[in-house]
């Protein structure tokens, strides 16, 4: 019996240990990269076409909050404005992968209606964009919160071949965001 509750006591007193090595990092004012935008994914689509790249396409519909942490939460109205252009990364792997990235830059968005914007054309690289932004209910403790729907091709995906996939939004400021995730990636 004695041999039993010292069994049980060593993963407690790891477990223990463990948490109180955390709390100093959980405090610290330190923060990851990319903790200014929190972005949620409901679809990420990635054709890959046949023939020389750039021929394949991307289909993304994500919301992102831009609460502007690493800059004590103050909003910069003008300048972090997504409206103001913005730029989307994907890479095979997991947020803070070095494999290659395709990005999608899309420059200043047209007013088309009450909190709703418009891109339509080529971009720095060369893909034809279709995005549509459009502003949300800002949350509390928040500078704005968006919903995205983007398309891109031609744009070269190659890389992507595997799931996860990094997904990064860069707002015009240096505010930045990235969600790992799952992608239906046709081949």
């Amino acid at each position: 019996m004695k041999h039993s509750s010292i069994t049980l006591k060593k993963p407690l007193a790891i477990a223990a240990l463990g948490a109180l090595l955390l709390v100093p990092l959980a405090s610290s004012t330190v923060r990851a990269e990319g903790s200014d935008l929190t972005i949620t994914l409901s679809k990420l689509d990635i054709t890959h076409g046949v023939g020389t790249e750039p021929v394949d396409q991307v289909d993304l519909i994500a919301n992102f909050n831009n609460a502007e942490t690493s800059e004590s939460r103050k909003c910069e109205p003008s300048s972090d404005s997504p409206i103001n252009g913005f730029v989307v990364h994907l890479q095979e792997g997991a947020c803070g992968t070095t494999a290659a990235a395709a990005t999608v830059t899309v420059p200043s968005l047209r007013k088309i209606s009450k909190n709703k914007y418009k891109f339509e054309g080529a971009t720095t690289e060369g893909a034809t964009v279709d995005a549509t932004l459009t502003m949300l209910g800002t949350p509390a403790g928040s500078c704005d919160k968006w919903h995205l729907v983007l398309d891109a091709t031609p744009i070269d995906l190659s890389s992507i071949q595997n799931n996860p996939v990094a997904t990064s939004i860069t707002l015009p400021d240096g505010s930045f965001g990235c969600l790992s995730a799952t992608a239906r990636i046709d081949r």
